[in-house]
C-alpha cells in the first residue's frame, strides 16, 4: 500500500483523480496486464490502442473536447472504461488492466433478474441454466459430481460417458423439480437448453483438467499428465532453458517521500527482494525486478519474466547525470 502522505504527489502526476482508486500511480499502468495485441485482428488492434490512448490522456487529464477530437471517445466514455472495465477484478485475482479495453469481450457474466417465465415459442429462457443450479446448490453439486464421475478401475462400465446421458439426467432432476408443469425450462423447444447443459459440462470439465482426463480419457491417459520438472533433462543450445532466483538484500532503507506542503515523509522499507531471471549456460541476467515485499510473490516472478521478455530501454534517472557509466 501506498503511504497517505504520497497521495498528493501521485495525483499531482496522473492529472485526474479516480473515485476509489486514489493509489493509481504511472508506474501502476505499465504493470497492469496486457493482452496479446499481436493476436488481434487489424480492426480490433486499432479500436483496442485507440481506447489504450484515450484512457492514459484522461489519467493524464485531458479534457472532454481534446478527447472526442483525438479518440472520438468522450469524457464519461473513457471513465466507464477505467471503472467499469480495466478496474474490475479479473477471475485470476488481479485486476482486468489493459484487458478490460478489449473490444467485444465480456467483463461481467449475465444474470438474470427476471423470473423465468417461458412463453409458447420458448422465448425467455436466457439465463434459465444458471438461475436453476443457484436456486438448488444441492442439483449444482451432483450435477457437477455427475460430470466428473470416472469410472470404477478393475470394474465394467462405461469408459467416456456420453452428453447425451447427462442431458438427460439434467432433464430427468428438473421434471422431478416440478419445471416441466411449471413451465420455468425450456422443454417446448428442440433442443431443450441441450447447448447451455454442454457449455457447463464442458466449464466444470476445463476447471478440474486432472478429473477430465481421467473421465474423457481413462487411466492411460491421467498417466500421461504425470511429467516431471524438466530439471534432468539435458540442455543442448543455448537459451533452451532459464531459472528464476530470489535474492534478500541484507539491509533496512529509508525512502524519503515528497508532501504536498513541500516537506519529506520517510518510509522505511525492511526488505528489498531482487529476482533474477538466469540463462543457464551463459549464466546471463535476462530480467529483474525489485520487490519491497516481506516474501516474493508470483506477481513479482511474472513481472520478472515481463522484464525479461520486453525490449530494452533506458530508465529515467533522475539523481545522476552519469548514472548509466
Amino acid at each position: 500500500m501506498i503511504a497517505d502522505s504520497t497521495l498528493p504527489d501521485i495525483q499531482m502526476n496522473l492529472g485526474r483523480r479516480i473515485k476509489g482508486c486514489s493509489s493509481i500511480t504511472l508506474d501502476d499502468l505499465e504493470n497492469w496486464p496486457t493482452p496479446d495485441e499481436g493476436a488481434f485482428t487489424a480492426k480490433i488492434r486499432n479500436q483496442y490502442l485507440n481506447r489504450k490512448e484515450a484512457v492514459k490522456s484522461y489519467l493524464s487529464g485531458f479534457s472532454d473536447q481534446t478527447l472526442r477530437s483525438k479518440y472520438n471517445i468522450s469524457l464519461v466514455q473513457v471513465y466507464r472504461l477505467l471503472t467499469e472495465r480495466c478496474l474490475v477484478t479479473h477471475p485470476d485475482g488481479l485486476i482486468n488492466g489493459w484487458r478490460g479495453l478489449i473490444p467485444h469481450i465480456r467483463i461481467k457474466s449475465y444474470s438474470r433478474n427476471k423470473s423465468i417465465k417461458i412463453d409458447s415459442y420458448g422465448y425467455g429462457s436466457a439465463g434459465s441454466l444458471q438461475t436453476v443450479l443457484n436456486q438448488h446448490p444441492e442439483l449444482r453439486i451432483s450435477f457437477e459430481k455427475q460430470i466428473l464421475k470416472a469410472p470404477v478401475k478393475n470394474a465394467l462400465g462405461e469408459n467416456k460417458k456420453p452428453r447425451q446421458a447427462q442431458f438427460k439426467w439434467f432433464l430427468d432432476q428438473l421434471r422431478k423439480l416440478g419445471y416441466e408443469q411449471s413451465n420455468k425450462w425450456p422443454f417446448n423447444t428442440k433442443s431443450m437448453g441441450y447447448v447451455g447443459i454442454c457449455k457447463y459440462i464442458n466449464r466444470v470439465l476445463t476447471e478440474n483438467p486432472k478429473q477430465a482426463a481421467l473421465v474423457l480419457g481413462g487411466p492411460d491417459v491421467e498417466k500421461k499428465l504425470i511429467s516431471g520438472d524438466g530439471v534432468d533433462r539435458p540442455v543442448e543450445r543455448i537459451f533452451q532453458r532459464v531459472e528464476m532466483d530470489a535474492h534478500k538484500l541484507d539491509g533496512r532503507f529509508c525512502v524519503m517521500m515528497p508532501t504536498l506542503d513541500g516537506d519529506y515523509h520517510p518510509k522505511i522499507i525492511y526488505r528489498i527482494w531482487v529476482i533474477v531471471i538466469i540463462e543457464i549456460v551463459s549464466r546471463a541476467i535476462l530480467g529483474y525486478y525489485l520487490s519491497m515485499a516481506k516474501e516474493v510473490s508470483k506477481d513479482d516472478v511474472l513481472r520478472a519474466f515481463k522484464h525479461a521478455l520486453s525490449p530494452w530501454k533506458p530508465k529515467i534517472i533522475t539523481f545522476s547525470e552519469n548514472a548509466y557509466i
